[in-house]
């Protein structure tokens, strides 16, 4: 049986409460919201995964563990190696989606995206070919009437910052109470 599926940055739950409150303040908006407890970071989706693709991904992860530990500490200096700092609104008007990224992405997302692509192909998962941008999604089915209002909204001053400590698999499957983003296995980033 095959499950949605995608690799993300965890977001600890401080941090989520934190965003919740943020957008709730300064884009109180009526659109889609998404729940606390679904935000993330996105590395990779995955799109349709078999069981046989999950458990070989999961085994290259493990085995490349260490790799991806040792790469990072040097990557960053000391005082932001913790951290992701979130500063811009966007938006992705196709799929109709608002929300926060960095100005630039740091080189040690690029470097870690890269590295999950590369297990996703070696696990004969066909990743779409584009450019990676992280984002954390704030709202879904956001639909502007005009372009001002959307130009307005991403003029709004944006400073969070994340603590990142780990990256997860997850299921992402339907509910009636909603979509759930399930972790199915964890790695802790040794930075």
């Amino acid at each position: 049986m095959k499950k949605r599926m995608f690799i993300a940055l965890d977001i600890a739950d401080p941090d989520k409460a934190k965003l919740g409150h943020w957008r709730d303040q300064h884009l109180s908006l009526a659109f889609k919201t998404i729940s606390e407890k679904n935000l993330h970071i996105t590395l990779v989706f995955l799109g349709l995964i078999d069981d046989l693709q999950q458990a070989h991904l999961t085994q290259l992860i493990n085995q490349q563990q260490e790799v991806i530990r040792e790469k990072f500490p040097s990557a960053l200096p000391q005082n932001q190696k913790r951290t992701l700092q979130l500063a811009q609104i966007g938006y992705f008007k196709q799929a109709q989606v608002l929300h926060i990224m960095p100005t630039t992405c740091p080189d040690w997302l690029i470097q870690l995206n890269q590295i999950m692509i590369k297990l996703c192909c070696n696990s004969n998962i066909a990743i779409e070919n584009s450019v990676y941008q992280p984002h954390l999604s704030l709202y879904r089915k956001a639909k502007f009437t005009s372009p001002s209002a959307l130009t307005l909204l991403q003029k709004i001053a944006v400073e969070q910052r994340l603590s990142i400590t780990s990256f997860s698999l997850y299921h992402s499957y339907s509910t009636k109470l909603g979509v759930v983003y399930e972790p199915v296995h964890s790695w802790k980033i040794n930075f």
